[in-house]
């Protein structure tokens, strides 16, 4: 099945190319958008089909995905009419949780508590009636998550595929239901297909399609779908904190950026340049090495809260370890100024193309 997804993802994208570029499904450059010529938006839809097609032999438990499904549908459809007209960041945020919140109230998908955060004495930290509302705020946050990580050829789709994949580590692990380690390994497997051309090679400079708003809100929400249900289905051992610390570097880099800009007297959703994969680029790494840097923090970060959750670690240890990287790199992005121009002078003098930047 997972081997099926891929195959018709990796086909689609490139079938979907003149449809899009009739329609006007393009991404084309500005200011924010650095890309070369316009780049067919193809990805979201051809990972849905793909996701979609394959599940269709495998029928029997839809009844228990079927808030995915339809979550799924409803940010895909509102996604391809933003990238086609542009639809405005609060309406967005309104559709979002509009439909995390009719998913949670229809499913009963509920984060009923945070595990044991603050040790064993003090027992599990219980949300009591703020489950649904809690639950509803993570599954939009996470949507914004991905969709603030598609900003470089190949990042988002190669986090998702990551994450995904460690989440069907997970489902194995703990004993999950068979169709949650299969939803999340046939969705790996179609971000999979689409990332062939999406991420650069030495035979291609540029990704050859974006997954567009389209993609990144249905991948967004279906990663929040499933990293909840794996952590809440009956007789889960999973701790909390463990699938916290498989989203921990985009979700990391997102809430320290929202915390910059309102530091900084701007919205919270207002577009700049401030991402870590942007600090990466500016300190003269390339596209390729950027990515490569972030995929790998997020796949140690997922691998090590699986070990730990594996080891038995205390809750305790994990949590105060990711609210230690959270406060440490929010600091290093409020001071990212000077570590770009450390680097820029390390550099000037052992790379001389650098030396025209000055002091």
């Amino acid at each position: 099945m997972a081997g099926l997804s891929f195959l018709i993802a990796a086909s689609l994208v490139p079938a979907l190319r003149a449809p899009a570029l009739r329609l006007g499904l393009v991404d084309k450059p500005c200011h924010r958008k650095r890309h070369n010529g316009s780049v067919p938006l193809t990805g979201g839809v051809a990972m849905f089909v793909a996701f979609l097609a394959t599940m269709f032999f495998d029928l029997g438990q839809i009844g228990n995905y079927l808030g995915l499904l339809v979550g799924m549908s409803v940010l895909l459809i509102v996604g391809v009419l933003d990238d086609l007209v542009d639809i405005r960041a609060l309406y967005k945020l309104i559709i979002q949780v509009g439909v995390a919140s009719f998913v949670v109230l229809w499913t009963g998908l509920e984060i009923n508590h945070l595990g044991q955060l603050f040790g064993p004495a003090y027992g599990k930290v219980g949300l009591g009636p703020f489950a649904a509302p809690f639950t509803v705020i993570c599954m939009v946050f996470l949507v914004n998550v991905i969709n603030m990580a598609d900003g470089v050829d190949g990042l988002a789709a190669g986090v998702g595929v990551i994450v995904l994949s460690v989440l069907a580590l997970i489902g194995f692990l703990a004993g999950a239901p068979l169709y949650l380690s299969t939803l999340s390994l046939v969705l790996a497997t179609a971000v999979a297909g689409f990332l062939v051309w999406n991420m650069r090679f030495p035979f291609r400079d540029k990704a050859a399609a974006f997954m567009g708003d389209a993609g990144s809100m249905m991948l967004g929400f279906a990663i929040a779908w499933l990293a909840i249900t794996m952590a809440t289905f009956d007789g889960s051992s999973v701790y909390p904190i463990t699938i916290a610390w498989v989203l921990l570097i985009p979700c990391m880099d997102t809430l320290a950026l929202v915390i910059r800009r309102i530091s900084l007297g701007r919205s919270p959703m207002a577009p700049d340049r401030a991402h870590m994969h942007h600090i990466i680029q500016r300190c003269h790494f390339s596209v390729t090495t950027t990515v490569a840097i972030i995929h790998f923090m997020v796949l140690a970060s997922g691998l090590f809260g699986v070990l730990a959750w594996q080891l038995v670690w205390p809750q305790w240890i994990l949590f105060a370890l990711a609210a230690f990287m959270m406060v440490g790199y929010t600091g290093l992005l409020l001071v990212a100024h000077r570590l770009i121009r450390w680097r820029t002078r390390k550099l000037r003098y052992s790379a001389p193309e650098l030396r025209r930047l000055g002091p």
